[in-house]
């Protein structure tokens, strides 16, 4: 299948304006193929040089399966220790797609016991975007979770539900290999910005819906996680008009039906037995607005699930780059994960 076409920076700009303020708008901010938007009004954060050790990369095999099996051999490289005593292994593969091979990055904990995981996945409005070292790692690995820090497919590649999979497929393969780098596989969060926040919303509400699963990946690994936390995230695809938006068609395709913009809202999913949520948004984000939050956590508390909104009183698209932001959120962050990963 032929995916959209690639998206540049001033397509991404033109989308966002025709998206005008929709409440379900899936974009970022303008950004390279490598890197995390951030917001236009606030400097991103440029993380210091670390020491890391990349697993091997071994000549991608071509497939002509929709749905290949699993990348089962996690790295036997050894990690390196930096200064802080994170222990950081990068572009280990977890998943070879006909489109390309997926990698995470782990971020460990130095320490005897097993720690909980948190798989991040990051934003770029579907089409753009990588994985890539954020500053909170670090703070999260300290607090004592391991943290993966993921790939998945992006729109031009392949479209909805891709990258789903792929988020599912993420968690699969860390509680799979979790005896591999000391982390414990019965306690584990999702946690994703923008697009990711998205994706890992999907999977944290519906981890075993059909349409979702992976071919043949680890069918007997469970999928369904302790917590998610959400920053600045699209939720709610079900309103009237949202499938013309030129990055919604790119991930769902061009005149989606209603029951594909349903199935790929978190918002449909959300029942009685979902993980609690810590949901995270500016009250000045021009790219996804604030009420889509206020949707999940809506939905949320109508099915009698916890659910907390972190609100950042002016902050834009970006506040998770923004130092002040982030000093100020991570707190909250750290104790909710601790909560409902039982660390303390």
């Amino acid at each position: 299948m032929t995916g959209p076409p690639a998206w540049t920076r001033r397509g991404v700009l033109t989308a966002l304006l025709a998206a005008g303020a929709g409440c379900t708008t899936e974009t970022d901010d303008a950004t390279t193929s490598t890197q995390e938007p951030s917001d236009p009004e606030t400097p991103t954060d440029e993380p210091s040089e670390r020491s890391t050790t990349s697993a091997p990369t071994p000549t991608e095999t071509a497939t002509t399966t929709e749905e290949p099996t699993a990348t089962d051999e996690p790295t036997t490289e050894e990690p390196t220790t930096t200064a802080e005593s994170i222990e950081e292994i990068t572009d280990i593969e977890f998943r070879e797609t006909p489109q390309r091979t997926l990698r995470l990055d782990l971020y460990l904990p130095s320490t005897e016991e097993s720690s909980p995981f948190v798989v991040y996945a990051h934003g770029g409005a579907w089409i753009m975007g990588d994985k890539g070292h954020r500053p909170m790692f670090d703070r999260l690995v300290e607090e004592g979770f391991a943290v993966a820090d993921i790939q998945y497919r992006l729109a031009q590649e392949k479209q909805y539900p891709a990258a789903v999979r792929d988020v599912v497929a993420a968690v699969k393969w860390v509680r799979a290999n979790a005896g591999e780098y000391g982390i414990d596989s019965d306690r584990g969060a999702l946690m994703g910005y923008s697009a990711g926040a998205h994706l890992a919303a999907l999977v944290a509400v519906a981890p075993d819906h059909g349409t979702f699963q992976p071919d043949e990946f680890h069918p007997d690994v469970r999928v369904g996680v302790d917590a998610l936390v959400g920053y600045s995230g699209p939720y709610d695809f079900t309103e009237s008009g949202i499938g013309e938006n030129p990055l919604v068609a790119a991930f769902f395709g061009a005149d989606a039906p209603t029951e594909r913009l349903e199935e790929g809202s978190p918002v449909s999913h959300v029942e009685g037995d979902d993980p609690p949520a810590l949901l995270i948004h500016g009250t000045d984000d021009n790219v996804v607005p604030y009420r889509s939050t206020t949707a999940l956590a809506d939905a949320y508390r109508n099915a009698g699930v916890p659910v907390d909104v972190l609100t950042g009183d002016g902050a834009g698209h970006g506040m998770i780059d923004n130092d002040e932001w982030r000093e100020e959120t991570l707190p909250s962050q750290e104790q909710f994960l601790a909560d409902h990963l039982q660390t303390q």
